[in-house]
């Protein structure tokens, strides 16, 4: 993420408390909560067009999250549109190079969730029993 970039977002923020950016091919959205003195990251790891393979599914708890960790990113289901977007909500910071850093390593995370929902979304369509016709 280049200084400007940072700077752009950090101007979002301050006028209309969300921002969006992209890291590493990540679109990620930042939305500011400064009652709590936080900043609120979502990016879509998972799209699924109005359907989520079961296998998907099974990676989610029946609240729509899935954590791995006590603190810091999770999984989160959009019912409306069948997305699965990683989540997180870190100390608000205006400096550039902690920012630069931290973004950097959520958008590494998006990266390998898309690819472990990909497999799983792959092997749930690949397990679909095929119909045969014999003659």
């Amino acid at each position: 993420m280049s200084y400007d970039a940072f700077l752009a977002v950090m101007n979002q923020l301050a006028g209309q408390r969300k921002a969006r950016c992209v890291v590493q091919g990540s679109v990620i959205f930042i939305e500011s909560k400064p009652s709590e003195k936080k900043w609120a990251l979502a990016t879509r790891v998972f799209c699924g067009d109005g359907y989520l393979p079961q296998a998907v599914k099974e990676c989610i708890t029946s609240s729509g999250t899935l954590r791995w960790q006590e603190r810091g990113a999770n999984l989160r289901v959009d019912p409306a549109s069948s997305s699965i977007y990683l989540v997180q909500e870190i100390e608000s910071s205006g400096k550039y190079v902690p920012f630069r850093y931290f973004m950097r390593d959520f958008a590494d995370v998006a990266s390998e969730w898309r690819e472990i929902l990909e497999d799983f979304a792959e092997r749930d369509h690949t397990s679909i029993p095929l119909t045969s016709h014999s003659e």
